[in-house]
């Protein structure tokens, strides 16, 4: 015991000294760039325009569940709209993460 308390008890060893990277900077493979950056962009116009169909049929529901007095189309309209509401706000989150890591250099 008295031998194992010597040896990890010893003084610190000399470190050779280490660099430490300043930033990692996410580049994309050659020719790659351009491909990404469509897909990105029809994606994210895509989600946009799906988001802003359902806001549209959500407040539709409403509109006709009140004109025609049926209160079930009220109600999914209703549940749509918070939907739309909170998918919205995750694509917002979704689209900062991924900005975040595939940002435009390193800052």
């Amino acid at each position: 015991m008295l031998v194992g308390l010597v040896v990890l008890g010893g003084g610190p060893a000399a470190a050779a000294p280490v660099e430490i990277a300043a930033a990692v900077c996410p580049e994309p493979p050659p020719g790659m760039q351009a491909f990404a950056d469509d897909v990105t962009a029809w994606v994210k116009w895509g989600v946009l325009a799906l988001i802003g169909i359902g806001a549209v049929m959500s407040l539709g529901s409403i509109l006709v569940g009140r004109i025609f007095s049926h209160p079930h189309a009220s109600r999914y309209g209703a549940m749509g709209v918070a939907v739309v509401v909170m998918v919205a706000i995750t694509y917002t989150v979704i689209l900062t993460i991924l900005g975040s890591i595939t940002g435009s250099g390193c800052t």
